[in-house]
C-alpha cells in the first residue's frame, strides 16, 4: 500500500459520542480509494471494530489500541463533574504527558503517517508539529475548555501548549473554541451516521408492535454511573415505552434495553418518537437529523453542554430539565404539545455536510501546507 496516503486518527476515550461522529467521518474518507485510517483508541476498541470490519478486512482501516485522554471524573451516581477526582487524574496525566508525546512522535515516523486528525486528545498535535506532519482537530471542544471552570491556569497550560500545535481546527455546531491553528476555525454543522430505514422498522415493530404507544430514547451515556433508576416516575409515564442502554440499572415491562454491542446505535434512537439525554453534541447531531424533539438533561460546570444547548435554542429549541428533577419528572401531553415546536428544526442535510468535511480533509492531506514536506 506504498501509493496510500495513512491518517492516524486519534479518538477520545470518554464515551461513545467521540467515536459515533468519528465512525461517520471515516467512513466517508475510506470512500476514497487511497486513503488508509489508523484508528487509535482504546475504551470503545471492540466497538469500533466491529462498526468498521468490513473495512477492516479490506484492509482501509487498521486498529491500534491506545489510551488518547481522561475526560471527566463524575460524582457517584450523578452527572456533575468530581474536581478533586478530576485534579488528581489530570496532574498524573500532566506528568506522563512528554513521554506520550515522544511515543507518539516514533508511532508517526514508523507509519509514515500523512496527516493527524484529532477528535481531541491533547497528545497527537504536539507529536505531529514535532515530526512535521499536519494536524486537524475536530470537535465541539477541547479539554482546555472544558477544564476552564474546573482546574487552575497552571494545571491547563500543558492542554493549551498541546492544542496550539494544531494546523487546523474544525469547529462542530455550537464550539465556542478560541482560534486553534495557522487559519481561521472551520465550522461544521451537525452530522451523523445515517440510520439503516429497515432496521429502524423492525426496532419499532419490536417494542411497540401496535403502533400505539409513545417510544422513548433515554441516553445518559456510556460512561455514566446513575445509580438505581428503578424509582423514576418516568418509567411510568402514560403510553410510553422506553429504549435504554444496556449500562443503566434499570428494569421494568416499558424498559426496552440496546444491547451492548449493538454497533449501529443511530438505528435505535431513528425509532424513537422523543430523546431525553444528556446534551453530548453526537447523540444531539443524531436526534437533529432524524428530526427527533429533544429533552436535555443540564448539568452544571459543563461549558460544551451549555454552548450545544445555547445552538439549538438558536435553531429551533430543545426542553431542558435539571438532573436533580429527574426523579420526578415524567411526560405528560402538555410536554409532548410543546416539544412538536420542535419538529420545525431547520438544519443542514447531514449527508452534505459530511461530504464537505471528507473534501476539505482531503484537499488538506493531499496540498500539504508550506512548512510540511
Amino acid at each position: 500500500m506504498d501509493d496510500y496516503q495513512t491518517i492516524a486518527y486519534y479518538i477520545s476515550d470518554y464515551g461513545y459520542g467521540h467515536v459515533t461522529r468519528s465512525l461517520a467521518i471515516i467512513r466517508r474518507l475510506c470512500d476514497h480509494e487511497r486513503i488508509q485510517i489508523i484508528i487509535c483508541h482504546a475504551f470503545a476498541f471492540n466497538f469500533i471494530n466491529q462498526a468498521l470490519s468490513e473495512l477492516i478486512l479490506a484492509g482501509k482501516v487498521r486498529m491500534r489500541r491506545l489510551e488518547n485522554d481522561m475526560g471527566y471524573v463524575l460524582k457517584p451516581h450523578s452527572l456533575q463533574p468530581d474536581r478533586h477526582q478530576l485534579a488528581i487524574k489530570c496532574t498524573r496525566f500532566i506528568h506522563e504527558l512528554p513521554l506520550a508525546v515522544k511515543r507518539e512522535v516514533s508511532f508517526l515516523r514508523n507509519q509514515h503517517v500523512d496527516l493527524v486528525i484529532g477528535d481531541i486528545p491533547p497528545v497527537p498535535f504536539k507529536a505531529a508539529r514535532l515530526v512535521s506532519v499536519p494536524s486537524i482537530g475536530l470537535s465541539n471542544f477541547t479539554w482546555f475548555t472544558a477544564y476552564n471552570s474546573l482546574l487552575p491556569d497552571e494545571v491547563l497550560r500543558p492542554f493549551f501548549d498541546c492544542y496550539k500545535e494544531m494546523d487546523y481546527f474544525f469547529a462542530l455546531a455550537g464550539s465556542k473554541e478560541p482560534q486553534w491553528g495557522r487559519e481561521a476555525n472551520t465550522n461544521v454543522a451537525f452530522f451523523s451516521r445515517p440510520p439503516q430505514m429497515g432496521i429502524v422498522h423492525n426496532i419499532r415493530k419490536s417494542v411497540d408492535p401496535k403502533g400505539n404507544q409513545i417510544v422513548v430514547f433515554f441516553g445518559l451515556g456510556m460512561r455514566i454511573n446513575a445509580g438505581n433508576l428503578n424509582a423514576y416516575k418516568l418509567w411510568h409515564s402514560r403510553n410510553c415505552v422506553f429504549l435504554v442502554s444496556e449500562n443503566l440499572d434499570i428494569e421494568g415491562e416499558t424498559i426496552y434495553k440496546i444491547p451492548g454491542d449493538e454497533a449501529e446505535s443511530q438505528n435505535y434512537l431513528a425509532a424513537s418518537d422523543l430523546v431525553i439525554s444528556k446534551p453530548g453534541w453526537s447523540t444531539v447531531a443524531e436526534a437533529v437529523n432524524a428530526h427527533k424533539p429533544l429533552i436535555l438533561v443540564k448539568r452544571n460546570n459543563m461549558p460544551e453542554d451549555e454552548h450545544t444547548i445555547g445552538y439549538l435554542q438558536k435553531h429551533g429549541g430543545c426542553e431542558l430539565i435539571r438532573w436533580e428533577q429527574m426523579n420526578k419528572f415524567t411526560i405528560t401531553d402538555d410536554l409532548l404539545h410543546q416539544l412538536d415546536k420542535q419538529k420545525n428544526r431547520s438544519m443542514m442535510n447531514s449527508e452534505n455536510v459530511l461530504n464537505d468535511l471528507a473534501d476539505e480533509i482531503q484537499t488538506i492531506l493531499y496540498h500539504k501546507q508550506d512548512g510540511y514536506s
